[in-house]
C-alpha cells in the first residue's frame, strides 16, 4: 500500500484533523470545568486522533510529533501526546443496535511488551513480558464486538462471562476453543439463551457435577445416549466405545453448529498483528491498555474503507 493510499484511509478513520484549531476551543472550555490549575492546551479528541494517526504509520512518539506537524502544521511534543495518552479513560463501545442471532467468536491473543528479543532473556535470564488481548470477534463481518487487555497471568476463562455479558444477547452463538470449558461458563450461557459452541476438552467426565448444562453438551458432542433402568441413568455407548470414537462424533458437532467459523478469530489476529505490530511501546500499565485500544479502534473502520 502507497503512503497517498495510507493517509487517505488514515484520513477516512480519524477524519479531517486539520481544522482542529477551530473545533479546540468547545472542547477545551467542557474539560476545564471540572478541572482546577492551568487549563488544557489540547483537547482528548485531538490526542486520540493523534494516536490513531500514529498507529497507522509509525510507533514512536517522536515521529508521530514530526509527522504530525509536516502534515497539519502544528502538534503537540511528543512528552505532552505520552502524558496524554497515560490520562486518557479510553473506553470500548459496543454498539447498542447489535443484530440478533450474530455468530461470535471468542479468543485470546499474547502482545509483547518489551522489545528487547529472546536473546537479552536467554543471555541474562528472566522472563519476556507479554500482556493478553482477548478478543470477541463476528466472524461473519470481521468487525471487533469487544475486547479487554489484561496481564500474562490471567487464563482466557476468566474474561469470558464478562466479554459476553456486556456483548452478547439471547439467540446468539458464541464459538470459543477447550481453554473455555468450564462449568461456568455453560451454566451461564444456557441461563441467558445464548448458544454454546464451546468445545469439549477430551479428558471429559459424563458426570454433571452440579452442571447439566455442561453434560448435555459432552452428551451432544460425543454421541452418547442414556436410559433408565430401575430409577438410574445409564450411558450408552459404554466408555471404551465413547473414546475410540471420540474424534468421529466431535467432528459431526463441528459441521452442525459450524465450529469452523471460530478460526476466523485466529485471522483477525493475524490481520491485527500485521497490521499495528505484534508489540507495544508503552511501559506502564494503563499506557499498555489505552495503546491496544486505541489501535483496535480503527480496525473496524478500516475495514469499511
Amino acid at each position: 500500500m502507497t503512503r497517498d493510499r495510507r493517509l487517505q484511509k488514515c484520513e477516512a478513520v480519524i477524519g479531517n484533523i486539520v481544522d482542529w484549531k477551530q473545533n479546540e476551543r468547545p472542547a477545551l472550555l467542557s474539560m476545564d470545568e471540572d478541572e482546577s490549575g492551568r487549563p488544557f492546551l489540547y483537547s482528548d479528541e485531538l490526542i486520540t486522533k493523534i494516536s490513531f494517526l500514529r498507529s497507522m504509520f509509525c510507533d514512536k512518539l517522536i515521529p508521530t510529533e514530526a509527522l504530525t506537524r509536516r502534515l497539519y502544521g502544528s502538534s503537540p511534543d511528543h512528552t505532552t501526546i505520552s502524558r496524554r495518552l497515560y490520562r486518557l479513560d479510553v473506553k470500548w463501545i459496543i454498539d447498542k443496535k447489535r443484530r440478533k442471532g450474530r455468530l461470535l467468536a471468542i479468543d485470546a491473543t499474547g502482545m509483547s511488551i518489551c522489545r528487547t528479543g529472546s536473546y537479552r532473556h536467554s543471555k541474562y535470564g528472566g522472563t519476556p513480558r507479554f500482556c493478553k488481548l482477548h478478543a470477541l470477534i463476528d466472524p461473519d463481518t470481521k468487525e471487533i464486538v469487544d475486547l479487554r487487555v489484561t496481564t500474562d497471568r490471567c487464563h482466557d476463562n476468566r474474561k469470558f462471562r464478562p466479554i459476553v455479558r456486556e456483548a452478547a444477547k439471547r439467540g446468539d452463538t458464541v464459538y470459543a476453543d477447550g481453554a473455555y470449558d468450564s462449568k461456568e461458563n455453560f451454566d451461564y450461557l444456557a441461563r441467558n439463551g445464548i448458544r454454546s459452541g464451546i468445545k469439549i476438552r477430551r479428558n471429559f467426565s459424563t458426570k454433571a457435577g452440579g452442571s447439566y448444562a455442561r453434560q448435555k453438551a459432552v452428551m451432544e458432542q460425543f454421541g452418547i445416549s442414556t436410559v433408565r433402568l430401575k430409577g438410574r441413568l445409564h450411558f450408552l455407548p459404554t466408555e471404551g466405545v465413547v473414546f475410540d470414537k471420540i474424534g468421529y462424533y466431535q467432528q459431526k458437532w463441528k459441521e452442525k453448529v459450524g465450529y469452523g467459523k471460530r478460526w476466523l478469530v485466529e485471522s483477525f489476529f493475524s490481520a491485527f498483528k500485521r497490521r499495528f505490530g505484534e508489540h507495544v511501546c508503552s511501559r506502564r500499565w494503563r499506557s499498555v491498555q489505552n495503546e491496544l485500544k486505541l489501535k483496535a479502534m480503527p480496525y473496524n473502520k478500516l475495514l469499511e474503507t
